[in-house]
C-alpha cells in the first residue's frame, strides 16, 4: 500500500487534531539511518484556518510536561511537514518540535488563487504562530528551516525579534550560486507525474545518490497520495511549478538578514554547491555571534541526506540558546560536523 500516513476526519474544525498511522515504517527507517530516540509513538496532526478559506496543517510532536522550548520546522519548496521526521524523533526529548506544512505543500490546503509569494508563506507562518500563542501556549520558539524554509526563518526572525530564541538556516542565502540552482530545477522538472510507483521510487532513488532506496521510498510515500482509481499523486499544488515566485529580491533577503539578532547557524551540504563561502562568510559576518557548519555526505536536502550529521551539527546550538538564552557577549560554536 501507498497511502499517506495520515487519517483524516470527515468533519473539519478551526483547530482539529488528527490521528498519525502507520507510523511503523518510519520508526524503522530512522533506526535504519542510525537516528537515535527515545520516545517512538507517532505525533499528532493538526488543521486551522487560514485567511482565504483554506487550512494549514502541522505536525506536533508533543510535550506532555509543559515545560520543553518549542522549535518549529519549516520545509523547502516542494516538501512537507514530514520532511523532518528524523530530526524531530531524535530532538522531542529535548524540545516540542512542531512543523508546518506551508500553503499548497503537503497536506495543507491550496488557496483559491495561486498566492505562493514570500510574503504569503510570511502569512502562514504568522498565522501559525499566532494559533500556537493563543491555543498552546508557545510564546517564545526557535525557527529551523531549510531552503525556501531557511528564508522564512530568518524574515520571520528579523521582523519578531522579541519571541525567535535562535535560528537554523539551512542551505540557502539571500544570494545563491545560478549553477547549483539550475541544477535544482532541472531535478525538479524530471520528477514523473504518473506511472507506477516503484517506477517513482527506481527514478527518484537515481537522481539522489546521496540516500538508499528505502530511505527515498519513505520520503515519497509522505510525499504522495493515493488517488481514487488507485494511482498516485504528488501532495504539492502543481501550480507551485508555475507560480511559486519570491517576491524578495536579493537584496531584500541581505536587507532581513542584517536585522537578525537572534543567535543563528547557518547549516550547509557538505556536497550542496548552492551557497559559496564566500556567501557563507558574508553571512557570517553580518549576523552578530552566528557561525557556520557543513554537513558531510549531503547535498542541498541536508536532514534527509545525512539525518544523523544534521542532528548532530544543530543539537548542541539547539541546547545552547533555545529556551530563553541569548546571544550578547557570546560567539556561538560552529557546528561540530
Amino acid at each position: 500500500m501507498i497511502g499517506p500516513d495520515f487519517h483524516w476526519l470527515p468533519k473539519i474544525k478551526p483547530y482539529q487534531i488528527y490521528a498519525i498511522e502507520s507510523f511503523d515504517t518510519t520508526i524503522a527507517a530512522a533506526r535504519r539511518a542510525g537516528v537515535r530516540f527515545d520516545d517512538a509513538r507517532p505525533p499528532t496532526a493538526h488543521r486551522i484556518e487560514q485567511d482565504g478559506g483554506f487550512e494549514l496543517n502541522f505536525i506536533d510532536w508533543g510535550d506532555e510536561s509543559g515545560t520543553k522550548p518549542a522549535i518549529i520546522f519549516i520545509h523547502g519548496f516542494l516538501q512537507q511537514a514530514r520532511t523532518w521526521d528524523f530530526t524531530c524523533l531524535a530532538l522531542r526529548s529535548r524540545f516540542r518540535c512542531v512543523s508546518l506544512d506551508l500553503r499548497g505543500h503537503g497536506d495543507s490546503g491550496r488557496p483559491e488563487e495561486p498566492d505562493y509569494t514570500t510574503h504569503h508563506y510570511q502569512s502562514d507562518l504568522r498565522r501559525f504562530i499566532r494559533h500556537m500563542s493563543e491555543e498552546m501556549g508557545i510564546e517564545r520558539f526557535g525557527l529551523c528551516g531549510l531552503s525556501l524554509g531557511g528564508h522564512q526563518s530568518y524574515i520571520y526572525a528579523s521582523e519578531h525579534p522579541d519571541v525567535v530564541d535562535a535560528i537554523v538556516v539551512v542551505d540557502v542565502a539571500p544570494e545563491t550560486n545560478r549553477q547549483a540552482s539550475r541544477g535544482i530545477n532541472r531535478y525538479i522538472s524530471a520528477l514523473p507525474k504518473d506511472g507506477p510507483f516503484e517506477e517513482l521510487v527506481e527514478k527518484v532513488s537515481k537522481m539522489s545518490p546521496m540516500r538508499n532506496r528505502e530511505a527515498v521510498r519513505g520520503s515519497l510515500l509522505r510525499a504522495t497520495r493515493v488517488t481514487e482509481g488507485g494511482g498516485w499523486e504528488w501532495k504539492h499544488d502543481p501550480r507551485l511549478l508555475e507560480y511559486h515566485r519570491p517576491s524578495f529580491t536579493s537584496e531584500d533577503y541581505w536587507q532581513a538578514l542584517r536585522k537578525v539578532v537572534s543567535p543563528t547557524l547557518f547549516v550547509l551540504g557538505k556536497n550542496s554547491k548552492l551557497v559559496t563561502t564566500d556567501t557563507v562568510r558574508r553571512m557570517v559576518e553580518m549576523v552578530p555571534g552566528s557561525s557556520a557548519g557543513y554537513v558531510p555526505n549531503a547535498s542541498h536536502r541536508v536532514p534527509g541526506d545525512n539525518p544523523v550529521g544534521f542532528i548532530r551539527a544543530i543539537k548542541p546550538f539547539l541546547e545552547r540558546y533555545v529556551g530563553g538564552k541569548t546571544v550578547e557577549g557570546d560567539k556561538v560554536k560552529q557546528a561540530s560536523t
